[in-house]
């Protein structure tokens, strides 16, 4: 089976896309909340923290990984971290990492960021390297709609592999509906205060579970604190309510049922989630590869009937 290493792994997006095919011999990351919560779902795993900014190609060659995962810090992309592109020093994991791997030349390498990583310098200077290093370079823009998801959350993917890659499958139809994902009994405690409500009305992205085509906004960590651009709040009966983590897995295609540590508060646990990865998206870019994807992806994670 196929060695995978995981860098900035986070809660195990990647982990959940490749389960089968390809095995995971390391999850690198700096959050022990995120690290805890990996190591819940994905018992047994290996879970490295270290700052990537500073390890070594020794370190990582011993893994003997065929393919390596980076989802750096997408921070110096967005308009909130003023796409301070390279000159962010949140950037220079990156860097370092592009250094080593182009040393070592793993057989395939993968990225995932934000959109706005497409019109950056870091990827241009990626490229180069890649390119330069021998490495057939394939890039999607993909959002969780066009893959079954009601849920928008565009990225930016990069495949590349010593030998060449796969065309990308045919893109799903129209996504599943929200209704599919939520829970069947919310917790009353996800409402959203009256006052609040009232105070940022123009600012929530609201949802309305009776429409057919509605669609998620995307979830970012500071959800529950943050009105504009952090995602979706659920119109009810009684008012405005937060999505649930579960919701939020199960649009994002992570395994059910998905564990969180019981110690990690409410907020904790949206912040790994907009933190995280959309698990079908991550399954197509693999699939790019000759030697790990296959047609045996399991279904969405959409709710179990009760």
């Amino acid at each position: 089976m196929m060695r995978a290493l995981e860098l900035f792994s986070g809660i195990g997006g990647f982990a959940a896309a490749v389960a089968g095919r390809a095995e995971v011999v390391a999850a690198y990351d700096q959050s022990g909340d995120a690290r805890a919560t990996y190591a819940l779902n994905f018992p047994g795993a290996r879970l490295v923290a270290r700052n990537l900014d500073r390890v070594s190609a020794d370190e990582l060659a011993r893994h003997r990984a065929d393919l390596w995962w980076l989802s750096p810090p997408c921070e110096p992309y967005t308009l909130r971290g003023a796409r301070r592109d390279l000159d962010d020093t949140r950037a220079r994991s990156l860097l370092v990492l592009l250094e080593i791997l182009t040393l070592l030349r793993p057989r395939h390498v993968a990225l995932e960021n934000v959109a706005g990583f497409a019109t950056s310098r870091a990827r241009v200077r990626g490229l180069e390297m890649l390119t330069g290093a021998g490495y057939h370079v394939r890039e999607v823009l993909r959002c969780p709609t066009e893959l079954g998801l009601p849920m928008r959350r565009p990225r930016y993917y990069l495949a590349a592999s010593q030998e060449p890659l796969r065309e990308p499958a045919p893109l799903a139809a129209l996504p599943l509906p929200l209704t599919a994902f939520l829970d069947a009994a919310p917790d009353p405690a996800l409402a959203v205060p009256a006052d609040f409500a009232a105070r940022h009305a123009r600012a929530f992205h609201v949802v309305d579970p009776a429409d057919p085509t509605a669609i998620a906004s995307c979830f970012g960590s500071s959800y529950g604190h943050a009105c504009h651009g952090a995602g979706s709040v659920i119109r009810t009966a009684a008012g405005l309510r937060f999505f649930s983590p579960p919701e939020m897995a199960r649009l994002l295609g992570l395994p059910e049922p998905f564990h969180f540590p019981e110690s990690l508060p409410l907020t904790g646990r949206w912040r790994l989630l907009g933190n995280s990865l959309a698990v079908p998206a991550v399954r197509e870019i693999v699939a790019l590869f000759c030697d790990v994807g296959d047609s045996s992806a399991p279904a969405l994670a959409a709710r179990p009937e009760s």
